[in-house]
């Protein structure tokens, strides 16, 4: 699954890497959680980094809240489920990060690792968002984002992992006009970027901490993902 993620990038990179029309203005987050407001590509002109809540929260929900059982959506059961169905046809999203956070269990004890790529400043995970509107009148745009099975890498800290998706198909994935099967391919056959691992301070367990400190190292090492 994906639980926790940071956005640390400048804005100017982010509109280069993402091909903005706009330099989105952010402040760098090292620990996003759930319903928090997060940055996402909408397949929307123009194409800008808005702020949505994370937590998928369907039209017919009452309340925005509702969202927080729906952070994660399986890339395997998208087309087969209600809740997303129609998302995936027409409302499909990037959700830019240059990690994430995920945390190995030992017994009852757990430890949390930062995951990222040496290879990829910035990463981008499928996304699918949907608007919900208040009894007031007030619009929300709220996202999930897509897992997938681990690969072997990861399956040593858990047996999901965020869906990316890889520069040269992020215009597929936004765009208005793709096909069935070439969403087939971007769900089941895209391949992960290389990845790598460490075990950090407990200090990200807090959503309230979200500063530096959540990527120190911890001063245990975890040797079995070295």
């Amino acid at each position: 699954m994906c639980g926790r993620y940071t956005l640390k990038a400048k804005g100017i990179d982010l509109q280069r890497e993402l091909r903005l029309d706009h330099e989105p203005v952010l402040e760098p987050r090292y620990n996003l959680a759930p319903t928090q407001g997060a940055g996402v590509v909408l397949d929307t002109a123009p194409r800008e980094l808005v702020i949505a809540r994370w937590g998928f929260t369907p039209s017919w929900s009452k309340d925005v809240k509702d969202g927080a059982r729906h952070i994660n959506a399986r890339a395997e059961s998208l087309g087969e489920k209600r809740l997303f169905r129609d998302a995936l046809a027409h409302r499909r999203c990037l959700v830019p990060c240059d990690g994430f956070y995920e945390w190995q269990h030992h017994g009852k004890q757990s430890t949390p690792h930062y995951v990222t790529s040496p290879d990829q400043p910035l990463l981008t995970m499928a996304g699918l968002w949907t608007p919900w509107r208040s009894p007031d009148g007030l619009e929300v745009v709220t996202f999930t984002i897509i897992t997938t099975a681990a690969d072997a890498f990861m399956s040593r800290l858990h047996t999901r992992m965020p869906l990316f998706v890889p520069r040269d198909a992020r215009d597929a994935w936004l765009g208005t006009t793709t096909g069935t099967a070439e969403l087939s391919t971007l769900l089941h056959g895209a391949h992960p970027p290389h990845l790598t691992a460490w075990a950090v301070s407990a200090h990200v367990n807090q959503v309230a901490f979200d500063d530096p400190r959540c990527l120190e190292k911890a001063a245990a090492v975890q040797l079995d993902l070295l």
